[in-house]
């Protein structure tokens, strides 16, 4: 019976480990390190890995902090955008969530302070901006879809930031990444919108989508990622990097893309945007290893 009452527990404890990194998103997170890595790896003339270790602990613990947050403050949304999500289905309390967002964000700054001055910087900003997205700007349309998307940009800036701040303004470096995602993120924004729109608009949440229809939101979106393309095409110009990231970027990502949200847009149903937010996300993959490679 001993025995048996240790298994039970340890299987309790390991399905509440699985909540809380379900609560955080963790590859999310994991995408949010590695970034700072990417950043750090492509900073001019000093590309280096042992100074974005620190930094890039900061920004997953950041991702974790604000990812928790925007649940917590979200609940009654997801329940009826996203079901699934832990707290949206109780298997995770809002107490366990408010000390998991806690913790992160301790860690955070603890993992920034270790790190230069400018990283510091960087992660305080970044966790006033995610505090302002939940409580406030989510609420205003547009803004907060620009916040999310810089959000994402500035991991990968921070990883310029970590090995010299007066490089991670020199191109090609962490900037070039930095502007790829954000317009990358501000379409996943778009779509997440149109996507939530019952759910918003239970909640009295404004979107894009409420206010000039799906239709043109998915046109918005086609406009921004088109925007992405031209960027991404910039480095094949200049000649910053190699075959590898011409043919991974736009023949891999860019096109397909474009064509799947071309279509999304005749067709905007309940499966197209599931089948276009996963295609993004296989995207967003694409996009660092194209910059590693090249």
């Amino acid at each position: 019976m001993l025995t048996a009452a240790r298994v039970d527990a340890s299987f309790s404890s390991m399905q509440r480990v699985l909540n809380i990194l379900r609560l955080i998103r963790f590859v999310n997170c994991l995408m949010a390190a590695a970034g700072v890595w990417i950043g750090a790896f492509l900073t001019w003339l000093m590309p280096d890995y042992r100074a974005a270790i620190l930094p890039s602990l900061a920004a997953f613990f950041v991702c974790a902090a604000g990812n928790a947050l925007n649940d917590i403050l979200d609940l009654r949304i997801d329940r009826v955008n996203r079901p699934q999500r832990v707290l949206a289905c109780c298997k995770l309390t809002v107490r366990a969530a408010w000390i998991t967002s806690a913790l992160a964000t301790s860690l955070a700054l603890v993992s920034a302070l270790f790190a230069n001055t400018a990283v510091m910087t960087a992660v305080f900003a970044a966790l006033l901006m995610l505090a302002a997205y939940n409580y406030v700007l989510k609420r205003v349309p547009v803004v907060g879809n620009v916040v999310v998307a810089a959000l994402t940009g500035l991991t990968f800036y921070t990883g310029g930031l970590a090995v010299d701040p007066r490089l991670a303004l020199v191109l090609p470096g962490p900037l070039v990444p930095a502007v790829f995602a954000l317009l990358f993120h501000l379409v996943r924004e778009l779509i997440k919108d149109v996507q939530d729109l019952e759910g918003d608009s239970r909640a009295g949440v404004r979107t894009l989508p409420q206010i000039i229809g799906v239709s043109r939101t998915l046109i918005v979106a086609l406009a921004v990622f088109f925007l992405l393309v031209i960027a991404t095409y910039v480095p094949v110009v200049t000649g910053w990097f190699g075959k590898a990231y011409r043919i991974i970027a736009i023949y891999c990502m860019d096109l397909p893309l474009l064509a799947l949200l071309a279509i999304l847009w005749g067709n905007p149903s309940p499966v197209m945007l599931r089948i276009t937010s996963a295609a993004l996300k296989v995207g967003m993959v694409l996009g660092l290893i194209a910059l590693v490679l090249g």
